[in-house]
Formats: structure tokens, sequence, C-alpha cells
């Protein structure tokens, strides 16, 4: 799809990509801020890895995992980040960014598994993971102490079921968490059980006393857009992008924002896009990021092999680049700028500004094929 470059200039004019975000670095032109791209690939000789790789796309780290992994949590002071297993498994790896080598590994409990993400809280010392407590059909969040080695000392319930993607916001305090409503077993790993009846949810969680302080539900009809990952921007506005299970037929929208502000009450805001947009994202989004400034938004679309783009502000489309099998996105160094992954092999530069699309041209990030997610430090 052609960019919708007046769109974009509008932005541009209103201040949207010009101004920093509270919490958020400002954009100076000067030395990269986002060093360090992370993400998990297939092996060139079997199993999975998870890799470090800069900006010009050269190695950083290159380390085994036990089995495939999915997405990473990184610890506020940027030296540490872990690797969680994808969904039904139970690892989990806590890796020094500097050496680029293990640090510690954990598990979830034998009653427990992982969705495959997690985050640090502000000081570093819990890390919240989101976990399946499939005995008794229902989310919970894993709580780990990484001073005592990632030791699990509690968890939290998810006031739902499915929890995938989480984020802290910025008081410290609030866990947004992403109910993707779908119940499953680890006997049948890929099996989606309640399809007919899911209940998908938005939810803001007290991560020391796990209170539910804000519940988003979709509306009639609209049960089966499973929430399952997230992006937090400017003033804490949250991004979701879904999955839609219900008939393959059916158009639906598939992001939407939660502004800080909203009243309690208040639903999920869709995005505005015309149904060609829908129909070309074919019913699955794989994540979402806002940009080094938090003002734009990226949604992929692996399944339609593109990468859309998205005012957050205005709730509106604004372009789509294309990128085959691309699932994992990441803030790039610059405002409007990312980093797409994709499922065949290679890593894409993308200004949103202007539309260009340039492939990293190194080995290291070209031989692989990357798995879903891209995590920066």
């Amino acid at each position: 799809m052609a960019i919708d470059r007046r769109a974009v200039l509008r932005l541009l004019a209103g201040g949207l990509l010009a101004c920093g975000a509270p919490g958020l670095p400002r954009s100076t032109g000067a030395a990269p801020r986002r060093r360090l791209y992370l993400g998990v690939r297939a092996g060139p000789r079997g199993g999975y890895r998870a890799s470090g790789f800069r900006a010009s796309g050269a190695a950083a780290f290159d380390l085994g995992l036990p089995d495939r992994g999915h997405s990473f949590a990184v610890r506020p002071d940027g030296r540490t980040a872990v690797v969680f297993a994808r969904r039904p498994g139970r690892f989990a790896l806590a890796l020094d960014l500097a050496r680029g080598a293990a640090a510690a590994e954990f598990a979830a409990p034998r009653d427990r598994h992982f969705y495959g993400h997690g985050a640090f809280g502000p000081d570093g010392r819990f890390l919240y993971a989101s976990e399946n407590d499939f005995a008794g059909e229902r989310g919970v969040i894993g709580v780990y102490d990484a001073a005592k080695g990632y030791r699990r000392v509690g968890e939290l319930s998810s006031h739902g079921i499915g929890p995938h993607e989480l984020a802290l916001l910025s008081d410290g305090v609030t866990l947004v968490i992403a109910n993707g409503g779908i119940l499953t077993r680890p006997d049948l790993p890929r099996v989606k059980l309640n399809v007919a009846s899911m209940s998908p949810s938005l939810c803001h969680v007290h991560r020391l006393d796990g209170r539910l302080l804000k519940e988003r539900r979709l509306g009639p009809g609209l049960h089966q857009l499973g929430i399952r990952h997230l992006a937090v921007g400017r003033d804490d506005t949250v991004a979701v992008a879904m999955q839609y299970e219900g008939p393959r037929g059916r158009l639906m929208p598939l992001a939407a924002v939660d502004r800080a502000g909203a009243a309690a009450e208040a639903p999920l805001v869709f995005l505005s896009a015309a149904p060609a947009v829908w129909r070309a994202m074919k019913q699955y989004c794989g994540s979402a990021c806002f940009d080094s400034e938090g003002r734009m938004l990226a949604v992929s679309a692996p399944r339609g092999n593109l990468v859309t783009f998205w005012d957050a502000a205005a709730g509106s489309y604004l372009w789509s680049a294309p990128v085959l099998d691309g699932s994992g996105i990441a803030p790039g160094e610059r405002s409007a700028e990312f980093l797409a992954s994709s499922g065949h092999r290679g890593v894409t530069v993308i200004d949103a500004r202007s539309g260009a699309s340039t492939p990293l041209d190194a080995p290291f990030v070209n031989t692989p094929r990357w798995d879903n997610h891209l995590a920066t430090v």
C-alpha cells in the first residue's frame, strides 16, 4: 500500500514527531540512543538462539536456547534482559548483555507455563511474567526476585484468561496486561479450547498487591478479538494489537488505544482504517510498538506480509510497508523510524516519514529466520 504522505506531513506539521515525550529520549540527530536490538531466531543448524545485534546489523551476541523463545524483558539499567520460552514452555534465561552470556536460568513452576512476555519493576529487582495456571483455568503474573537468582516469590491474578504481553506504566506501580481470553492446556499446546466463549480484556493491575485498577473489555460481537499484544506510548497511551478468532470471512478492526485520562468505564477506541487495510492484515497482528518519541505506532501483520503505521493521537491509519512474514518490530534510533524482522530472513529499517525501507546489509541479520519479536536496549 502506498504511503499517505499528506497524513504523515500533517503529523509533522502538528508537532507529533518533533516533541520529546516525558520519560522518552528526545530526538536530536546526535549519536544513536538505541544501540542494541534483541531477537530470537532459528539456528542455521537447527534449534533456536537469542541474538543481539547493533544498528548496523553487526553481531553483538548469539546464544543457544533450550527450546523456542518468544520475547524479552529488559531490566531498567539496560544490563540484563530475560528471554522467555514460547507457550507452553517453562524456561527463562537472564542474559548479561555486556558479556553476551547467560547469567541465570530459571523456570516456571510445574503447574504453570510462560506465555512468552514479562516486565521488570522500576528498580529492576522484581520481574513480572505472564503465565498460565492451566489447572485453575486462569491467567497469573508470576513474580520473580532478581536479587535472589530469579526465585519465584509470588504471583498476581491477571484478572483474565491467557495473559500475553504486559508492560509497566510510568507511575511505576501499574501493570497493564493484555489478556487474550483464550483457554489452553500444555497437553494440547496449539488447541484453543474456548473460542466460542472467549473473553479478552485489557487490565490495569497494581503490581504490589494485585488489585484490579481498571479493566477494558470489548463490546457485543467483538469477544473473539483476542487482545494479545500492546505498546505504551506518550502519556501512558496503551495501544493494543489483536488476533481475530471468528469466521474467516468476517472483517474486523485489529488495533485500538486506551488513553490514560479516559473514564473508568470508557471502552477501547478502535483505530480508523479503510476496509481494505483490515482485509490486508488477514485478521492477525503479530506485535505493536511506538517510535522513540512515543507517538507514531507500528503494528505488524505477518500473515498479510505488512507492517502498518498509525497516528495514535488521531486514531487513524497512515500507510503500510511490505515485509515478508514481518512480525518483530522495534523503535529505531530516530523518531518515526522502526526496525522490522522477517520470518523468512533479514531485518529492514523503515522510515515512516519518507516511506523508505532499507534492509540491513549484514550477514548476521540476513542469514537466519527471525521469530516473533524484537526488543531494544
